[in-house]
């Protein structure tokens, strides 16, 4: 008898110390953010420095984990699929929404499987060429493409970022045909755009700068009506002849859709705090990025907006799944 009242008590106190434990307060041990990019990307690149600022609010570290690969789909897809209790982190870009337009063999809806926390930055997309590429400016790159279709090879940092889409789309209003290369990650594309193995390919802004300063690449148009704060001695593409067009990379960090609400104001309290910080904005306009602020609801919103906004532009210009 006393053998069963003990074993009770047990319980009860176990019982007792387990619910202690997930009472507490949000985060209690470290969080693993998800990259789903290559090294060395806009989004790998601005997610680091935003780490560095957010592991003090959170007062836990931060680990982060690269995981690129077909357009962004399998990090995301494993931030999906893992527990929904906030310890697992999504960095990605405002085009992951447009995933089931590109992908034919996906598993998931980011609008239903994913809750976004904020946007925290973006930066410009711009064409950049080979310095021995023949074409100086966008112009001559349409003129010698028009002559020699299919041999300019055009490089993206994937099927489904911004940098893909910012390509399909400027082939497509520029109307020529290109030898489009994905890789899995900015980082990979610059480095064979460098080396000469692609002829041209479109890139965030903070990451091609160093290498334009110093001759390795040329950058031929931000993506975008006018030209950018960040970088005002490039033309425009509607300078260039292309206009109406924009994008850029908009970089958020996401959630399990099932995350509990109060972890989902925890973490998007700790973006709110970020934009405030000067140290933090200093360090992210000096490589090239805008710092962003949106609360879950208005993020949510946007994506929503981008998806409305591009659904019809893809399927006019005939893109079709892979």
């Amino acid at each position: 008898m006393n053998l069963f009242l003990t074993r009770i008590k047990f319980s009860l106190l176990l019982a007792l110390f387990t619910g202690l434990v997930h009472a507490q307060p949000y985060p209690s041990k470290p969080i693993k953010l998800v990259i789903p990019y290559a090294v060395g990307g806009g989004t790998d690149i601005s997610t680091r420095v935003m780490v560095k600022y957010l592991d003090p609010r959170l007062n836990q570290p931060i680990f982060i984990e690269n995981k690129g690969g077909a357009g962004s789909t399998i990090g995301t897809e494993a931030v999906v699929r893992s527990d929904p209790d906030g310890y697992t982190l999504l960095a990605n870009t405002d085009t992951i929404v447009l995933a089931p337009l590109l992908f034919s063999k996906i598993n998931f809806d980011v609008r239903k499987d994913l809750t976004p926390i904020s946007f925290y930055a973006s930066a410009p997309i711009v064409l950049v060429a080979n310095p021995n590429f023949p074409a100086k400016d966008v112009k001559e790159l349409i003129a010698y493409a028009k002559k020699n279709p299919g041999k300019v090879a055009l490089a993206t940092s994937g099927a489904g970022s911004p940098h893909d889409l910012a390509g399909m789309l400027f082939t497509n209003r520029a109307n020529i045909e290109v030898n489009e290369i994905p890789y899995k990650g900015n980082g990979p594309a610059l480095i064979d755009t460098i080396a000469g193995h692609v002829d041209i390919g479109m890139f965030t802004l903070s990451q091609v700068q160093p290498y334009a300063q110093a001759g390795k690449v040329k950058i031929l148009a931000v993506i975008s009506p006018q030209r950018s704060v960040l970088a005002p001695d490039i033309p425009s593409l509607a300078e260039s002849g292309i206009p109406n067009m924009e994008v850029s990379s908009r970089y958020l960090v996401m959630v399990p859709a099932k995350t509990p609400k109060p972890v989902v104001k925890r973490l998007e309290t700790a973006f709110s705090e970020l934009y405030g910080d000067k140290q933090y904005r200093a360090e992210m306009e000096g490589l090239g990025f805008e710092i962003r602020y949106t609360t879950s609801e208005d993020t949510a919103a946007i994506l929503q907006k981008e998806y409305d906004k591009f659904a019809p532009i893809l399927k006019a210009a005939n893109v079709k799944p892979q």
